[in-house]
């Protein structure tokens, strides 16, 4: 397109006018209101005007729409438009512009006169001293190349072609008056510029006759030139399929097209005219090109799909959806699926319903690739060539991403098939709701498609409407507002009553109980809320009017602690005959037993504690894909694992983990290889990790798809092609190699090469176990044992912890690694007990745990499934045979104490592992990093959000540093407190970071904006460069209330003893 306005024209800064007196919108939920703008930049260029509405439901919450508006320039203006691409011209080349003029309303107009001139930019540095040090800033300057005037005509455009060398340059088009329009354009000249790239052609205008064809008929291409020439009609979409040529006169013609039937959905039809140049009329050869898409009529392949919901309905019904499909034949198998979502989460995102039709048989885009040499020919034709001023040497070629308070509608049928007579009936039960269901239905044959769509309005005939935090924290006081609107209910009075549960109260102070409603008008009532303990709560609104109308709508508020949870692991002894454990509200008095999760086992090791293990993996809130193989590994053997310590079956457990599949697969990029938040590459031990877990889940049974599989073998087999490194990166090359042995992929001299001649290369002691289980797999026993024996030394020998290690380790990994290795192998290798000895001492001295750490450790206890028959309990008072596993909420515990008692006469251990929040906040702090919270206004002067305002934004900014130099993963967190609202970037466009000049922030590798927490994700793993991280997100303050501040947190994901919190405190 054209540009218009100089170049090198500094950009003003963008104005921000506030829209004040706004209305509010009427019963059809539409307002209008005009907008002025009253001061516009200083500037030649054009201006858009960006309108940003958010929309306020009373409850706070707000709805954000942006709309750009172009700007009526103040004069009058010039464009220049490039006849090239990328704004780059060959070395040597000619480079070519076509110059209108345009008034106000843009259209074009005649300017007689007009001066341009080409000048080169150049550039040099100025060196000066200051403060002692050197530094230099640049000097821009130009030099005139050619110059000329040119008349710009209202029906035409005016070319300047002009040859360049290499450089920067710029055109300048502008008046004789200085009061006049000005427009600059530069570009380079100098670089390589590929044959396909051309001057940009003429236009030539086509018609066809008719919007749609069908197969068979006759279309009528009408071709409008500029000038008399042959015409080349090349009709193709995907290949080409017909060419016709015919010669058109100046005052243009009709080409016939005949429409095949194997064209499709359509196909384009291009046109070209071209004429011969002519000396004698000093003219150069032209060309014009048309591109017009020939679209062909679908006809019984688009199937006419009727849906007859009611247009009203009630919530707490069931709505029944009727679909209707004309034409289909009795012996045609006609299918449909129907979904029906409220609106308000489809324009979350703009939605729109599935169009089949346009699909299948809409306008594709074009497969064929049009190449033009016009570009190539020099018009020697021309008036008075440019004067180039050139001297000097000869330059080189060079260079210059909590639960609803009401249960979600978003239902889908699945496929239902059509009776004979092309009719469906598709029933929801639509919950407790008020607004408007999208119901979309696409319905199928074999040979045809099609779809229909139909709102459904759904609401109360009184509605009441309820703004409120989406959680709470104990000890919170929030105010509730209800909107209460008559829409069809009788008037009149209605006895109102409020009830909650879960230890959430309304206080002490009495509420109406009784209110006056008038038709089509609404009332508003304000209640206190008061959170006690944690849980899940509910409010429970209802009317009741004497002609026994009565509507009731049940809120769901979760109450969190204001804390993130920690994990406490107690070991017991139980002594023979006389141990004994009492697990009850005094044992685990310094957690919150609200909300917590209690896991109780007794078996001959406490170290392979399952069920403590699972839990701590199930609770981690958080999925990279580390961590989501990390969780779901181990469960394809907990069943395995449950026989030998009387632990009950999963009944979901099948699809957890197929979920889980699936989910990893989303962070497989193309190649094979997997990213830790997202498809990516360059980890060879992840992509190792997530292909085992891949390839067991296969040996399962689970769906895994073979394309995804094959894709993740062969990254592991490139990457081994040029990955042999064995010093730095012995731990990657060997995990890849045991799954390529596990999926029958490796190579067996491979493995014994690097046993025989590299194994002492190797130093992580997992890596040499996976050697080990890699022989065993092709029956390379005697190798095999002697390789685990290696490892074992190596693990006896490496338990200091190996900060710079980047294949997220530990000591008590390596050695769970290896001795679950060792116990898959067959034979089992001798190393056995003493790995057992090794990984219960390296537990006991383990503090806090990874994921890998516990995953591995889940792995590992399959070595010891046998070994608890002899163990005999009294659990309660009942005798029990055999360990002891079971798992209780914290609520549990606090009613009913479990005591267990050791019955036998061998000695046991008892571990009780809690995970919860802790009774007394923690005080800021923490070991190997430092983070400090502050609020900003959105200009940029820090607030005190201790009372803040309804409705009003601030943007929270944290800055972390960490104290230590290795590579890292790092988690931050910020739990936000109730009555605040995350702005999510991705919704809200005037939340994104970019809007805020005065704020500099790290990139991160993952972010998520959630109702309760705002996370963040970073990779510095190179070890070295700043560690200070600054990252922000905007908050809106939505509920009034007074509300805990829980602390923002920072950890190493696999170094979990290094973290660091903020204090905490309270909002109002």
């Amino acid at each position: 397109g054209y540009s218009f306005g100089l170049a090198d024209e500094q950009s003003a800064e963008p104005s921000v006018t506030p829209l004040a007196g706004l209305p509010v919108v009427g019963e059809d939920g539409k307002a209008t209101f005009p907008v002025a703008v009253d001061q516009l930049p200083s500037t030649t260029k054009l201006v858009d005007a960006k309108v940003t509405v958010r929309m306020r439901e009373t409850g706070g919450r707000a709805v954000e729409r942006s709309l750009n508006i172009g700007i009526r320039p103040q004069g009058h203006m010039i464009g220049i438009r490039p006849d090239f691409e990328n704004d780059e011209v060959p070395q040597g080349g000619t480079a070519k512009f076509s110059l209108i003029a345009v008034d106000p309303d843009g259209k074009r107009e005649a300017l007689k006169g007009a001066l341009w001139s080409l000048v080169k930019v150049e550039r040099n540095y100025q060196w000066y001293r200051s403060n002692n040090s050197w530094n230099y800033e640049p000097v821009t300057f130009t030099k005139s190349v050619a110059n000329g005037q040119i008349d710009l005509a209202a029906d035409g455009e005016a070319t300047v072609s002009l040859p360049v060398d290499w450089g920067r340059y710029r055109l300048e088009v502008e008046t004789a008056d200085p009061e006049g329009p000005a427009t600059s354009y530069e570009f380079d000249g100098g670089w390589y510029v590929s044959s396909t790239t051309t001057e940009t052609p003429d236009g030539l205008e086509i018609a066809l006759d008719k919007d749609t064809f069908a197969a068979g008929d006759v279309a009528k291409l009408k071709v409008s030139p500029h000038f008399a020439g042959e015409l080349l009609v090349t009709i193709g979409a995907d290949k080409l399929l017909k060419t016709v040529t015919a010669s058109v006169p100046a005052g243009g013609g009709t080409v016939d097209i005949p429409v095949g039937d194997d064209w499709g959905a359509g196909a384009y039809v291009t046109a070209t005219l071209f004429r011969p140049g002519d000396a004698q009329e000093t003219r150069m050869p032209a060309r014009a090109i048309g591109v017009k898409w020939l679209a062909v009529d679908p006809g019984s392949k688009k199937l006419a799909v009727t849906l007859t919901p009611p247009e009203k309905t009630m919530p707490r019904q069931q709505l029944s959806i009727p679909v209707a499909v004309a034409g289909v034949q009795p012996s045609s198998n006609a299918y449909v699926m129907v979904a029906a979502v409220d609106v308000g989460i489809l324009n979350l995102t703009n939605y729109k319903a599935p169009d089949p039709e346009n699909w299948f048989f809409g306008q594709r885009m074009l497969g064929l690739e049009i190449r033009d040499l016009y570009g190539r020919l020099i018009d020697g034709s021309l008036g008075t060539t440019g004067k180039l001023r050139t001297g000097g040497d000869g330059a080189a070629l060079q260079a210059q991403g909590s639960p609803p308070t009401e249960k979600l509608v978003a239902f889908f049928s699945g496929p239902v098939q059509l009776d004979a007579d092309g009719k469906a009936r598709i029933d929801f039960d639509i919950p407790q709701f008020n607004g408007t269901v999208r119901v979309m239905a696409v319905a199928w044959t074999k040979e045809a498609v099609g779809h229909a769509q139909a709102d459904v309005i759904v609401r109360d005939p009184v509605v009441i409407t309820a703004g409120l935090p989406r959680f709470l924290a104990p000890g919170d006081n929030a105010v509730m507002r209800l909107d209460i609107a008559d829409t069809d209910g009788p008037a009149g009075d209605y006895a109102l009553s409020i009830d909650t549960t879960g230890d959430l109260s309304t206080g002490d102070k009495p509420l109406p109980g009784r209110l006056t409603l008038a038709q089509g008008k609404r009332q508003t009532l304000t209640v206190p809320l008061i959170a006690r303990t944690a849980g899940d709560a509910t409010i429970t609104v209802k009317l009741a009017h004497a002609d026994g109308t009565e509507v009731e709508q049940t809120l769901y508020v979760p109450v969190r602690p204001a804390q993130l949870p920690l994990t406490t692991r107690l070991v017991v002894d139980l002594k023979p005959n006389v141990g004994a454990l009492r697990v009850d509200k005094e044992l685990l008095a310094a957690s919150l037993l609200d909300g917590a999760s209690v896991s109780v086992g007794v078996s001959q090791a406490a170290a392979f504690d399952v069920p403590s293990l699972l839990m701590t993996l199930d609770r981690y809130p958080y999925g990279c894909a580390e961590q989501t193989t990390s969780r779901a590994m181990p469960l394809l053997y907990v069943n395995e694992l449950a026989e030998g310590i009387g632990m009950a079956s999963d009944p979901d457990l099948h699809g957890r983990i197929q979920d889980a599949i699936y989910k990893v697969l989303s962070y497989q990029a193309s190649a094979g290889s997997f990213g830790l938040w997202g498809p990516g590459s360059g980890d060879l031990w992840l992509d190792a990790y997530v292909s085992d877990f891949l390839t067991r889940a296969r040996e399962q049974k689970y769906d895994v798809p073979a394309l995804a599989m094959n894709q993740a073998l062969s990254n592991l087999q490139n990457s081994l092609g040029y990955d042999q490194d064995v010093q730095d990166r012995g731990s990657e090359i060997a995990y890849a190699l045991y799954v390529l042995a596990r999926n029958k992929k490796a190579s067996i001299g491979d493995l014994r090469y690097y046993a025989d001649t590299q194994l002492e290369a190797f130093t992580s002691p997992m890596a040499v176990a996976q050697l080990a289980a890699s022989l065993a797999l092709y029956g390379d026993a005697q190798r095999s044992e002697a390789t685990f024996q290696t490892a074992l030394r190596l693990a006896q020998a490496s338990t200091e912890y190996d900060y710079y290690r980047s294949d997220y380790g530990s000591p008590l990994r390596d050695g769970a690694a290896i001795l679950a290795l060792a116990a898959e192998s067959k034979p089992v290798p001798t190393i056995v007990p003493a790995l057992i000895k090794l990984v219960a001492r390296e537990r006991a001295d383990a503090r806090w745990t990874s994921t890998q750490d516990e995953s591995w450790m889940l792995l590992a206890a399959r070595a010891l499934k046998e070994g608890n028959d002899s163990i005999t309990l009294s659990v309660n008072g009942a005798p029990h045979a055999g360990g002891y596993s079971d798992r209780f909420s914290g609520s549990d515990i606090a009613d009913s104490p479990l005591t267990i008692a050791n019955t036998g006469k061998t000695p046991l251990q008892a571990v009780v592992t809690t995970v919860a929040s802790p009774v007394e906040s923690l005080p800021a702090g923490g070991d190997g990093f430092t983070i400090d919270r502050t609020y900003y206004r959105l200009d940029g002067t820090e607030a005190n959000v201790t009372e803040a305002t309804q409705n009003e934004r601030y943007v929270v900014v944290l800055k972390v540093y960490e104290q230590n130099s290795w590579p890292s993963r790092l988690l931050i967190t910020d739990l936000l407190p109730a009555g605040f609202e995350i702005d999510n970037p991705g919704l809200v466009s005037s939340a994104q970071l970019s809007n805020f000049s005065w704020l500099a922030q790290t990139d991160a590798a993952h972010l998520e904006f959630r109702d309760d927490r705002f996370v963040a994700a970073f990779n510095p793993n190179d070890g070295d460069g700043d560690r200070n991280i600054t990252l922000a997100y905007v908050v809106r303050a939505v509920t009034p209330g007074t509300y805990a501040h829980p602390a923002a947190t920072v950890e190493d994901m696999y170094r979990p003893q290094y973290s660091a919190r903020t204090a905490t405190g309270m909002k109002e």
